[in-house]
C-alpha cells in the first residue's frame, strides 16, 4: 500500500513538473502601444525657380525672338507637394500660331518631394508668326501615378538607305533641336539602327492620354530616304509612312 502511495506521489510530481515546462514553453507577452494617424489626400504641386536657385518664378519673359528662331528660359523645377512625381509634360493652350513650347524634362522619371531639377523651356517661333507682343500661358504637369511599363515596338524601313541611323523617341513633348552630331540631344531614347531593324522600348507612363514622336536622323549618308513601318504600343499597331529628314511620326495613344 505504501508502495502505491509513493508511485502516485511521484507520478503527480512528474505531471506537475512537465505541466510547468509546457506552460513556460507557450507563454508570451503582448505590448499594447497607443497609436494614431491622420490621413491626408495627396497634393502634387510644382514651382519654377530662377537660375539663382532661390527666386520663385510666377511669370516668364522670353524677350525678343526673330521669326523662325527659338528663345530659351533656364531655371529649376521643384516638387513642393507631398508626393513623389513620376511623369511630366509641358504645353500651352493659348499660344496658337505664334509657335511651340517644349522643354528638356524627360517625360518619365522621379522627382521626389522637395527635390529640384534643372530645366530649359524653349519657345520656337513660327516663320509666319504675327509681329508684336504676345502673352500666353504655359501648363506644366506632374503626375504621381505610374502604371506598369508601356511596351513599344518600332519597325522602320527604307529599302534605299544602307546607312546606320539614329532613331529618336520622345514622349509627351516635341523633339529637342537636332545637333551637328546627328541626333536630338535630350531625347528620351536614342538608339542606332539600320533600315528594317526593330527598336523595343519599355517606358513608364501614367494612366491616361499620351503621345510619342519618332524620328530617324538621316545624316552622314549621301541621300535622304523615306521610311515607313509600324509602331506597336501595348499590342495596338499603328502604321506610318513618309518619315524623312523633314518629317516626324506622331502617335497619340492611351495607357
Amino acid at each position: 500500500m505504501a508502495t502505491n502511495k509513493r508511485f502516485w506521489l511521484v507520478t503527480l510530481v512528474l505531471i506537475a513538473v512537465f505541466s510547468a515546462f509546457g506552460y513556460a514553453a507557450v507563454r508570451d507577452y503582448t505590448l499594447d502601444v497607443p497609436s494614431s494617424v491622420v490621413v491626408i489626400e495627396t497634393d502634387p504641386r510644382l514651382e519654377l525657380i530662377a537660375n539663382d536657385s532661390k527666386t520663385v518664378v510666377t511669370s516668364i519673359a522670353i524677350g525678343e525672338v526673330v521669326q523662325g528662331e527659338t528663345g530659351n528660359w533656364k531655371g529649376y523645377l521643384k516638387n513642393i507637394g507631398n508626393v513623389d512625381l513620376h511623369t511630366f509634360s509641358i504645353a500651352s493652350s493659348d499660344l496658337g500660331p505664334v509657335g511651340t513650347v517644349t522643354w528638356n524634362m524627360p517625360a518619365s522619371g522621379n522627382l521626389g518631394v522637395g527635390q529640384v531639377c534643372p530645366v530649359t523651356i524653349t519657345l520656337l517661333i513660327n516663320q509666319t508668326a504675327e509681329l508684336g507682343s504676345h502673352t500666353f500661358t504655359i501648363q506644366i504637369t506632374g503626375s504621381s501615378t505610374i502604371s506598369g511599363p508601356t511596351n513599344i515596338v518600332i519597325t522602320a524601313s527604307d529599302p534605299d538607305d544602307f546607312y546606320a541611323r539614329y532613331w529618336d523617341v520622345v514622349f509627351d513633348r516635341e523633339l529637342p533641336p537636332l545637333q551637328p552630331i546627328g541626333h536630338h540631344v535630350g531625347s528620351d531614347i536614342v538608339e542606332v539602327h539600320n533600315s528594317g531593324e526593330t527598336m523595343t522600348i519599355q517606358w513608364p507612363l501614367s494612366t491616361g492620354a499620351h503621345y510619342m514622336i519618332f524620328y530617324v536622323s538621316q545624316t552622314g549618308g549621301p541621300s535622304y530616304g523615306v521610311y515607313s513601318g509600324t509602331i506597336t504600343i501595348n499590342g495596338s499597331t499603328y502604321d506610318f509612312s513618309g518619315l524623312d529628314v523633314d518629317h516626324t511620326v506622331r502617335i497619340d495613344f492611351i495607357v
